[in-house]
């Protein structure tokens, strides 16, 4: 039997009210994927913003197969997490920066997420959203306070996120 659920994190960089010669926080080794909440994935009903995906709601995927939401987690990270993490700052893709109409919009996401590029006539190549950090116009973009939404199908999938491929898995 397939276990779902849907968690809602936060992380602060603070714990607690200030206190005098409190250590600030650790850095640590971000490695979490995930997209922007306002970012739209591809449904059987069409596309959907992330934060209003529910399991088990059917995703498209890109061999255009259908594969259900088994898991959604929200992570909102704040302003001192970030300042103690800038590796957790998302990376911005602007719309057509990977080829025409990938993605469709200025895509938002982990600098983890794997995302996923065909080239006519060569396999997929999977590569994290960091490393696109060298094409024109695709930067880290610094936020004070930014929520990915992460999610999986139970399997590793490859599904439609604003018209781009990305790697979903447990």
């Amino acid at each position: 039997m397939t276990q779902t659920r849907m968690e809602r994190h936060e992380f602060s960089g603070s714990q607690g009210a200030a206190r005098p010669n409190r250590p600030q926080p650790r850095p640590i080794n971000w490695t979490l994927p995930g997209f922007a909440s306002t970012m739209r994935v591809s449904t059987s009903f069409g596309d959907l913003p992330l934060q209003a995906l529910r399991v088990p709601d059917p995703l498209r995927t890109a061999s255009g197969d259908f594969a259900r939401v088994a898991w959604i987690d929200h992570i909102r990270l704040d302003e001192s997490f970030l300042e103690a993490n800038p590796d957790a700052q998302p990376v911005l893709i602007p719309a057509g920066s990977l080829g025409p109409d990938r993605p469709r919009v200025d895509l938002l996401v982990s600098p983890h997420q794997k995302l996923t590029l065909t080239h006519a006539g060569m396999a997929p190549e999977i590569r994290l959203a960091r490393d696109f950090l060298d094409r024109p116009g695709v930067s880290r973009k610094p936020m004070l306070s930014v929520s990915y939404t992460l999610f999986h199908c139970g399997e590793p999938v490859v599904v439609m996120v604003e018209g781009l491929a990305a790697r979903v898995a447990p």
